[in-house]
């Protein structure tokens, strides 16, 4: 246990505004609820939400030759 980090962190929140400080909890409160969440959550609902955060990437067609993904074209490694 990291007292002093503890401490340090007690004391920055003390001197926030009480605004500030009613944020922090809602923040910190919504991050130990979304924690709590995934300890419950199965391999295949984990699974699907990865599908779901990659899904909203861009999507491309671009893709490397064989030529390009060979090692000596991807490191330099002359001289060793």
């Amino acid at each position: 246990m990291n007292v002093q980090l503890v401490n340090s962190l007690v004391e920055m929140v003390l001197n926030l505004s009480p605004e500030d400080q009613k944020l922090f909890q809602e923040k910190l409160s919504s991050r130990q609820k979304e924690a709590n969440n995934q300890k419950n959550v199965t391999s295949i609902e984990k699974a699907e939400q990865f599908r779901k955060w990659v899904a909203q990437f861009p999507k491309s067609n671009v893709n490397l030759s064989h030529e390009a993904l060979r090692r000596e074209n991807i490191y330099d490694d002359r001289g060793r």
